[in-house]
């Protein structure tokens, strides 16, 4: 082997390990992105779960909240029963007291 095929040689050499640290170098950056995607994937995993158990949990307190609506208009509608009872026995007493007045009127022979 002559000098010049010894140069051409060792230039290709250089020129090949330029090249495999250009691949090296990319190659980090790749498994560095994929390392990088990987974690976002377990964060996205990690937000998803979360957002189950959030709208388990959100479905539970709308049950909640219907029952205790529904205890509430039983509330406020008791009240407003026991109003219509107490005005129904006061109309009541009033046509009672008018009719007793009438008739009293009536006996008596229709004189004040």
């Amino acid at each position: 082997m002559n000098e010049e095929q010894y140069a051409e040689i060792k230039a290709k050499q250089a020129s090949d390990e330029t090249e495999h640290a250009s691949f090296r170098r990319r190659l980090d950056e790749h498994d560095e992105s994929l390392k990088k995607l990987s974690e976002t994937q377990v964060i996205l995993e990690r937000l998803s779960n979360a957002v189950s158990n959030l709208s388990a949990s959100v479905g539970e307190i709308k049950l909640s909240v219907q029952g205790v609506d529904r205890r509430l208009d039983a509330i406020e509608r008791e009240p407003a029963e026991n109003w219509k009872k107490i005005m129904f026995e006061v109309v009541k007493y009033i046509v009672i007291a008018v009719v007793g007045v009438a008739a009293g009127y009536f006996i008596k022979g229709g004189t004040v």
